[in-house]
């Protein structure tokens, strides 16, 4: 054991960058792999130990997959540029911690061992769950300029749609669909179900997928409104011909923000309107 050193290979071969955890019995040390124990050189102190350690193998397996997807998202060299002394700081404490309830389950402690990591699971959990609200937000505020800025320049430009869209409508109908997508992530951020396992291309991926559905419910609902299909069931006044005449702006941009901020009210109107019940009334 007196020969386990930093900056010398340990017994499988990788280099000890750090010894976190040293006394008589033992010692707790940090790889490029992860945190790993050298056992006592006394054989039935040895097998003991390793009994206790094994005792801990899924909550280890499970810190570690964690610790990783709270390291930045990033490339090793972009990495090393956007990584500050907070968030290494960060990081050490979590693998200290670790270290700590290795030791106690060496000497012996199991049971407050397992305490102590399903404690720092639960932290870490919950730790990389803001985070991960924090760039679902993020990620929709981006998103949703992006879109107001596209409209914009769309706005600008001369062209006109041989289909005949009224593209003032139409995008007005989709930065408002996103809007209401980005206040229905706001107001339910702090509440907000994240799943703290997934990597943190996932939460961009959620926070995308948030936003499209919101610009797409809002033009879905403007097209069915100009088409007539859904205007009965927002009027109650029952299947009109398409309006040849604009649609109220502030009218427009309500609802579509209404459609951004629920997800299920489009699909609730299509379902209702493709009903069997409906289609009975319709036709009575």
């Amino acid at each position: 054991m007196a020969d386990l050193q930093v900056g010398a290979a340990d017994p499988r071969g990788r280099m000890v960058l750090e010894i976190l955890w040293a006394v008589n019995e033992f010692k707790i040390y940090k790889t490029t792999n992860g945190i790993s124990p050298f056992f006592s050189d006394v054989p039935t102190e040895a097998r003991t130990q390793k009994l206790a350690y094994l005792e801990l193998g899924s909550g280890i397996a499970e810190f570690n997959h964690l610790i990783q997807i709270l390291e930045p998202p990033f490339i090793p060299f972009i990495s090393k540029i956007f990584i500050n002394k907070t968030s290494h700081e960060n990081l050490v404490y979590y693998e200290r911690e670790l270290a700590r309830c290795i030791a106690q389950a060496l000497l012996g402690q199991v049971e407050q061992a397992e305490a102590s990591l399903a404690e720092l699971l639960d932290r870490l959990a919950a730790r990389i769950s803001n985070r991960g609200r924090v760039a679902h937000l993020l990620v929709n505020i981006v998103l949703v300029l992006l879109i107001i800025l596209a409209s914009m320049v769309l706005l600008q430009s001369d062209y006109v749609s041989k289909f005949g869209f009224n593209f003032q409508e139409i995008s007005l109908a989709i930065m408002m669909g996103s809007v209401g997508a980005l206040f229905s992530t706001t107001v339910r951020l702090q509440s907000m179900a994240v799943d703290p396992s997934v990597t943190q291309y996932m939460h961009w991926v959620y926070a995308f997928q948030r936003v499209i559905v919101g610009a797409l419910g809002a033009l879905i609902l403007y097209f069915g409104f100009q088409s007539g299909v859904l205007r009965d069931l927002l009027t109650g006044s029952g299947n009109l011909p398409p309006s040849t005449v604009g649609i109220n702006p502030y009218w427009l941009s309500f609802v579509c923000l209404l459609a951004g901020f629920s997800e299920r009210l489009v699909p609730n109107l299509l379902e209702a309107r493709t009903s069997p019940e409906y289609g009975a009334e319709a036709t009575s």
